[in-house]
């Protein structure tokens, strides 16, 4: 039998936890279905001036950034579903220490404690001009630095 590393959580929180990482899923999966046939069923309507092409094109792309959004939330979703399969769930990926139960439910997807987070925070904060995306993993350029 092994070990279980998420020993802080109960299988009521494992169970609550699972949960609301399963709703999220199927909230995420119902909107992009929803969208797909949105974009399926959408006809032009004929002719349209310069300015409606150019507020469709803000509002398609305002879209898209949202729709890129709940796919990157989706894919962290289903990675933390696959840690509660693998008893890693809750268990933070910098120190090792347990995550709690409430930073768990605020934050489903969490893999770092509320303190390494912190102390990510702060390094970024102090290391303003060679910051980088959290979520791209790269690095973000300000106006007159390279």
């Amino acid at each position: 039998m092994a070990v279980r590393l998420n020993k802080h959580l109960t299988e009521a929180n494992l169970k609550a936890l699972k949960d609301k990482l399963l709703s999220d899923a199927e909230r995420i999966r119902h909107n992009f279905a929803q969208k797909k046939s949105e974009y399926e069923s959408s006809t032009v309507t004929g002719a349209k001036d310069e300015v409606d092409a150019a507020n469709d094109n803000i509002l398609l792309s305002a879209d898209m950034r949202f729709s890129n959004r709940e796919s990157l939330y989706f894919k962290k979703v289903m990675k933390s579903l696959d840690r509660i399969e693998t008893e890693h769930y809750g268990m933070c990926d910098e120190c090792g220490e347990a995550i709690t139960f409430q930073r768990l439910m605020a934050r489903p997807t969490a893999d770092i404690c509320i303190l390494c987070k912190e102390e990510s925070e702060r390094e970024e904060a102090q290391n303003f001009f060679e910051r980088k995306s959290k979520s791209l993993g790269r690095e973000m350029t300000v106006s007159g630095h390279a």
